[in-house]
């Protein structure tokens, strides 16, 4: 079925919704794999997203999108929450992908062409009060299901995946990705050697687990002048330590910042409490993110072949890990 044809099957899922016209926007600017379109109607605009074949699967989308309905009706009202189908389903399934709609979320993601401290605040304070709604949808206790991954993730890769890895990269022709996953490369091991010791004890830790956003970054927060306006994208939500959003929106809009790190903390904690493990997940949840992502990209163009329509992205993307990397190394 032709691309139009299903994006319109989709839409007649939704008999309330009147069209009046469909902007395709391709994959809006991300690395999912997802594709959007902006729907005109007789009221406010809509957002249609097609999902990725390749995840979430039924089971873990539906259980997305009850976080969301959840926190939404806690309070927390900047969220793409999506609308009832004819069958009463929050998602349909048609042409191997499943899609949703939503309404289109007012304001940019523009962080860093403005980034005054009223914004930082807003963008903390906004996530503290989301997990303050969704921590009444699950909370129980455990290791840090992220923290744990990543040490298994790392101690592979120092047994012997980065070398493999090394292989890979010097193997493939193609001198704008190669330049920079060399440099990612080259600060592996410095890294690795000081973040090795951090995730170890944190990953032994017995702490508040509930549902975390996990890809909560400078992208995916909309502001309308100081105030943030809406979160969106929830592709990687799952049950973690709240330690993981924190780091990650951070980390995303201040770098190594060290006072924009102690500012934006403040700011969450003025509604949240955060313990000493509490900030020392934070740091674990950083460092490794900034050495382990960086890795993932190589992995996934030099060994994975997988294929992104933006490269000058991708490019920034990677030269933004470098930037951390370098600094945590010299910090």
């Amino acid at each position: 079925m032709p691309e139009s044809s299903t994006v319109t099957s989709a839409l007649r899922c939704y008999p309330s919704v009147e069209v009046r016209q469909v902007h395709p926007l391709g994959g809006a600017g991300g690395f999912s794999g997802a594709a959007f379109w902006k729907v005109e109607t007789g009221d406010r605009p809509l957002c249609l997203r097609r999902w990725p074949q390749e995840h979430p699967g039924r089971t873990q989308l539906q259980a997305i999108h009850d976080v969301l309905c959840h926190v939404s009706a806690n309070g927390f009202a900047k969220l793409p929450i999506p609308f009832r189908s004819r069958d009463g389903g929050t998602f349909v399934s048609l042409a191997g992908h499943f899609w949703e709609l939503a309404h289109w979320l007012p304001g940019k993601a523009d962080f860093h062409q403005q980034p005054t401290s009223r914004r930082l605040d807003a963008a903390l304070t906004a996530l503290a009060q989301f997990h303050r709604c969704a921590e009444s949808f699950e909370l129980r206790v455990g290791p840090p299901p992220g923290i744990v991954s990543r040490r298994e993730h790392l101690e592979r890769l120092c047994a012997g995946g980065a070398s493999e890895l090394r292989r890979a990269v010097s193997a493939l022709a193609w001198p704008e990705f190669q330049q920079r996953a060399v440099a990612i490369l080259h600060r592996f091991n410095e890294l690795a050697s000081n973040t090795r010791p951090l995730l170890e004890p944190a990953s032994r830790l017995s702490v508040p687990l509930q549902p975390c956003i996990r890809d909560i970054w400078h992208d995916h927060v909309l502001f309308e002048e100081d105030e943030v306006s809406g979160f969106v994208d929830f592709g990687a939500m799952r049950t973690d330590h709240v330690a993981c959003d924190i780091s990650r929106l951070l980390g995303s809009l201040v770098g190594g910042d060290r006072e924009g790190w102690q500012q934006g903390l403040a700011a969450y904690q003025a509604l949240r409490h955060l313990s000493a493990d509490d900030l020392m997940l934070v740091d674990a949840y950083d460092r490794s993110t900034v050495l382990l992502s960086g890795m993932n990209w190589a992995r996934w163009i030099a060994v994975e072949g997988r294929k992104f329509d933006d490269h000058k992205r991708v490019w920034e993307r990677m030269d933004e890990i470098i930037g951390r990397m370098h600094h945590i190394c010299t910090f």
